[in-house]
């Protein structure tokens, strides 16, 4: 039922073309301020990443030294254990009086305006964006910041003239007035404010809220009563602390130096001078409540993910996550994206909420990490998730049964019966790619429509036609070759380009004949055991031939086999295979990385002009920081290249992503397409065998007559033409 929910809410997403619209707009006008003030500010992400390691780690004293100085400001304060125990206690304030509400994810959390509506209560909601979201009636919001922006000005104009009672032109400075007037009548008739807290200062008791509209300030000090919800991780060791998470949260999610409006409450307003008594609330509320929330925050600090708790809620994760742009707040739960669904794991004993809020949509291309001010590591928190549902769940028939055959290393007798056979279900197409000859969907491979273009196995895998090759006599060195699974059986032209180009620069390419899978499509299901058992293979095969480097054309095979097998091995004690281990881990290079950094090779120029256009494989440039390399090599070749909008952005391939989640992984491959388009290159260039087959994907989807190709085959062309290979 979950999995039914989960694509139930990805369909909606992908139907939603309105949200997408505004979603896109939205994040295009942000990203280029975001990125331009945080380099002029670099000093703020590591100093607020301190700061919130700092007060989770110390969250147990923080919070009664909090709760201390705020009593001693006159607040109220209530500790909600949970949802239902903050939503009571607000609701019991509220009564069934007019409420004007600021923006809040806490409250969004424990779904108080719904709650205060169920008793009577009237909510307004203050900030513009939801206050249209709200006359809309449809629950959503397209953006965390601009909640509206999939309305038209015309449906703005609608919504707003039809709660006003009057005719409003589309002119937006007009509507932004009438709204005003609007709201200015409901914070003056108002009984309670409510807002959240952008940080709160254990030292002092002061709440820090920032804002570009003036609506927070008006819901805190106009209304009788104040109510601050706020999770626990919102508070901080000291006042400077909370002025460094203000600022970081307006660069990072607006590209602001600093809000425009920035409101410190200290206490409830009151005059020492008692002959000014009679004006004791003419400066702010005259009751101020807080309500700390600690649902499942203490269970996601011990169960060691407290760094979930980091989170300002600035977006800036979001504005870079390609399943988010695709499919906007159907990903996550409560809180939107990778670090909603991770948060998700601790607001109940209900834990197909997990699979609900998208466990399984996580494409892995590490760019919200990169984006975070705070580093928060959600790709390996979701990992880790999905390897704790796989040992209490299991992973389905399907799965399991694949990954056995990969742990097993049976995947070679069966790519020759494969071959055999593949021509009743493919339909080949040209330059050896294929089309199913039936609907899949029919029979529950949902990610194999009949348009999808796939690759045909290779009459010869890759170990069968480079055992027809000659050794050099008198090699400059040796490097051992990974292939991976493509390249083995679906593209193993990669392999012999890769062999010409190292055997033109004088060094000898060893290959292994009984290559497993690498375990990454294990990995991100979770399955490690099955992944543990096909690094132990491995292993045994790669250390029983001598070489100087371990070389990669699959950067996502590169980084399983330094990285990922480190962790699968952390609790072996078999010192003889830990020790062959850290041997090829210390050799593991990437091609390219290789002939420019190590070989310092000058190929030929390509004979005839060729434009192309690099995409960099999310693998490669965030994992191994390889982005000039390939495009030295391009220039050397004498390319012309031609940048696209956004080199490193995903192209949604994810590997098993893009089979579990085609619709997804193809709505992110069809942005990446346009702006492959979008430079007229005739070629996409890209340094990973599985990126390279999606390109193919949606290229030829979208009926485009640009080609993809991985980057060691025009090197190797280069070197054919100047009769430098065999």
């Amino acid at each position: 039922m979950s999995n039914q929910i989960l694509q139930q809410k990805i369909d909606a997403g992908l139907d939603d073309h309105p949200s997408w619209v505004g979603r896109h707009t939205t994040i295009d006008h942000l990203r280029p301020g975001i990125t331009k003030v945080s380099a002029e500010h670099p000093e703020l992400a590591p100093a607020l990443r301190k700061i919130k390691e700092d007060a989770i780690n110390h969250l147990d004293t923080l919070l009664p030294q909090a709760i201390a100085a705020m009593e001693r400001n006159g607040f109220h304060i209530y500790v909600a254990e949970n949802a239902q125990q903050a939503a009571d206690y607000i609701a019991n304030i509220t009564g069934a009086h007019l409420v004007v509400k600021s923006k809040t994810n806490t409250g969004k959390e424990i779904g108080i305006t719904h709650r205060l509506q169920e008793q009577g209560a009237t909510v307004y909601e203050t900030d513009l964006g939801d206050r249209l979201a709200q006359l809309e009636g449809k629950g959503k919001s397209a953006h965390t910041l601009a909640p509206a922006c999939h309305l038209t000005r015309v449906e703005c104009a609608q919504l707003l003239s039809k709660d006003l009672g009057e005719e409003l032109p589309t002119d937006p400075e007009l509507l932004v007035g009438a709204a005003r007037r609007a709201l200015r009548n409901a914070f003056m008739h108002a009984e309670v404010g409510i807002s959240g807290a952008n940080a709160i200062a254990a030292d002092t008791g002061a709440i820090l809220l920032t804002e570009n509209e003036g609506n927070i300030r008006c819901v805190t000090s106009i209304p009788r009563v104040h109510i601050v919800i706020a999770g626990i991780e919102k508070i901080v060791p000291n006042f400077t602390d909370g002025l460094t998470v203000v600022r970081t949260a307006s660069t990072y999610g607006c590209g602001q130096d600093i809000g425009t409006y920035v409101s410190i409450i200290d206490g409830v307003s009151h005059f020492s001078n008692p002959a000014m008594d009679f004006l004791q609330y003419a400066q702010g509320p005259e009751e101020v409540h807080v309500v700390f929330l600690k649902q499942g925050r203490q269970q996601a600090i011990n169960q060691g993910y407290q760094s979930v708790l980091y989170c300002l809620n600035c977006g800036g994760c979001l504005n870079t996550c390609p399943v988010y742009n695709s499919i906007g707040e159907n990903f996550g739960y409560k809180y939107i994206g990778g670090r909603g669904t991770v948060f998700s794991a601790f607001h109940s004993e209900d834990k197909s909420k997990l699979d609900e809020a998208g466990l399984s949509l996580c494409i892995g291309c590490q760019r919200c990490v990169e984006s975070c001010p705070l580093e928060m590591p959600v790709p390996q928190m979701i990992q880790r998730l999905r390897e704790e549902q796989a040992q209490t769940q299991g992973n389905g028939l399907v799965k399991s049964g694949v990954f056995h055959i990969l742990s097993t290393n049976a995947l070679s007798p069966l790519m020759k019966v494969g071959r055999k056979f593949q021509g009743i279900a493919l339909k080949e197409q040209p330059q050896h790619e294929a089309l199913l000859r039936f609907n899949a969907n029919k029979i529950g491979i949902a990610g194999i429509p009949k348009d999808r273009l796939l690759p045909t196995l290779a009459k010869q895998s890759f170990p069968e036609l480079i055992a027809k090759k000659s050794p050099l006599k008198k090699p400059k060195s040796k490097v051992a070759f990974f292939a991976g699974c493509l390249v083995n059986y679906a593209y193993p032209q990669i392999g012999l380009d890769c062999y010409d180009v190292l055997m033109a620069n004088q060094v000898q390419m060893v290959t292994f004949k009984n290559e497993a899978c690498c375990g990454l499509p294990a990995i991100m299901s979770g399955d490690t055991k099955a992944a543990e058992k096909m690094a132990k293979e491995n292993i045994h095969l790669l250390s029983s031939k001598e070489y100087d480097y371990l070389i990669f054309t699959c950067p996502s095979c590169a980084v399983t086999v330094k990285e990922e097998w480190e962790r699968l091995l952390a609790h072996c004690d078999d010192e003889t295979l830990l020790a062959q281990y850290k041997a090829i881990q210390s050799k593991v290079i990437d091609l390219n990385d290789y002939l420019v950094n190590i070989l310092h090779i000058q190929p030929p120029v390509l004979k005839e002009p060729v434009s192309v256009t690099w995409h960099d494989p999310c693998h490669l440039v965030r994992s191994m920081h390889i982005s000039h390399e390939p495009r030295q090599l391009l220039h050397q070749m004498g390319v012309e290249l031609q940048e696209m909008k956004e080199p490193n952005a995903c192209c949604g391939f994810g590997g098993s992503f893009s089979l579990f989640h085609y619709d997804v992984s193809r709505s992110v491959n069809d942005e990446k397409i346009a702006q492959i388009a979008d430079t007229q290159a005739q070629y996409v260039v890209t340094g990973c065998p599985g990126c390279m087959m999606h390109l193919k994907d949606g290229l030829y989807r979208n009926h485009s007559a640009q080609q993809a190709v991985h980057i060691v085959s025009l090197l190797a062309k280069a070197y054919r033409q100047g009769g430098n290979t065999q």
